[in-house]
């Protein structure tokens, strides 16, 4: 019977020792890669905010963070500093982060750490704050671990709904209507009453066609344009009146574009209009149309295109409501990572004063920057 030499003995000592060395590390980094902790189960979600003895509410509005690694990417890192310093800077009443605040098909769940990381900013801040859904956030599955398809299509987005709906400070809910995401949260007085709607809508990805290739953006659908009725008409139930809305969505209205070729800009911000074109829906589905009939919503913010930072006061085509104005904005990109940025980051200030009739001097729109002390890398695609 042979047995092993001292030498051998320290052979396989070494061996097993690497072994078990290289096991607890892969099982680490497999860990620090998939697992990450967020609130377990759903919380009683708010589904007004008090206004501020002032009338005013100011809304500080991201969008475009597009992180795609947090744990590693230092652009990532970056943004997440300057969503801090954003609030700091704006001390805001509400947060409205308006799409594409993660990217799409980053494996590992770094989708889920980057909106993990966004909560946990905002519920540190321990201000209320607005999701909505962009044409990347919701692509990708984790179920699957494949690209959504027209067959499930919603599937990302549920995914980061379920992540979302443990935090105490976020409004978001479902909705019922086409998409994920579509609510509307009140603002009352100090005697409840509902002085004021802040509507949230989910504007979809890019369009699904037979071939399985997507081209041309979806926008809103005509069920969600029924849904927009709805909820304007139970909003002024619940004011015992007319009460007026602002609108934050990602892709912005088929008006846009009109907007930017026949519109002055407006406003006092420093405007950027960096191309021609507005990425806007490939059809007109008619919210515009119906917004200008219900009469309610006079502010509508966007993201999406990360070149266009502007307002325009629009009366529709050739005109055609000018007893009835509505702000149409673009936001400031805020993410350090957005591709094909060329505007420095920042965010956008919406300071809505709720009791004033006059859309002129009910909202002012503001512009805030990081200090020139804060680094941050610019976009590498144009070198």
């Amino acid at each position: 019977m042979s047995t092993l030499s001292k030498k051998g003995k320290i052979a396989v000592s070494v061996v097993v020792c690497a072994v078990v060395i290289a096991v607890i590390v892969g099982l680490s980094v497999f860990a620090w890669l998939y697992t990450f902790d967020y609130p377990d189960g759903p919380v009683e979600k708010a589904t007004s905010i008090e206004l501020p003895e002032d009338g005013k509410i100011r809304v500080l509005q991201l969008t475009d963070l597009h992180l795609t690694a947090p744990a590693w990417n230092g652009r990532d890192s970056q943004t997440l500093e300057w969503v801090k310093e954003a609030i700091r800077m704006s001390d805001p009443d509400v947060i409205a982060v308006t799409g594409d605040a993660v990217g799409s098909n980053y494996f590992y769940r770094q989708r889920d750490k980057g909106i993990v990381a966004i909560a946990e900013i905002c519920e540190e801040a321990g201000i209320p704050w607005m999701f909505t859904y962009g044409n990347h956030d919701g692509e990708w599955s984790w179920q699957t671990g494949a690209m959504v398809g027209p067959e499930n299509a919603e599937q990302g987005k549920e995914e980061i709904l379920e992540v979302l709906q443990g935090y105490k400070y976020s409004l978001m809910t479902r909705g019922d209507t086409d998409g994920v995401g579509n609510y509307v949260i009140d603002v009352v007085d100090k005697d409840g009453k509902t002085v004021f709607g802040l509507v949230n809508m989910d504007s979809h990805d890019k369009i699904f066609r037979e071939n399985g290739e997507k081209s041309g953006y979806a926008g809103v659908t005509a069920d969600q344009v029924a849904w927009y009725e709805r909820e304007i008409k139970a909003l002024n139930a619940r004011g015992d009146g007319d009460v007026k809305s602002a609108l934050f969505m990602h892709v912005p209205l088929y008006e846009y574009q009109d907007a930017l070729d026949n519109y002055p800009l407006w406003g006092d911000f420093h405007s950027y209009t960096l191309q021609d074109k507005c990425y806007v829906p490939e059809t007109n589905i008619g919210l515009y149309d119906k917004i200008a009939e219900l009469r309610s919503t006079q502010f509508v913010t966007a993201g999406h295109d990360h070149d266009h930072n502007f307002a325009v006061m629009y009366e529709g085509p050739d005109g055609i409501n000018a007893d009835f104005p509505v702000i149409l904005h673009y936001a400031r990109c805020s993410g350090v990572n957005a591709w094909e940025r060329r505007v420095p980051i920042g965010a956008s200030v919406i300071d809505i004063d709720v009791l004033s009739d006059d859309v002129e001097s009910m909202y002012k729109i503001s512009v805030i920057e990081p200090p020139r002390d804060f680094y941050y890398d610019e976009y590498e695609g144009w070198r």
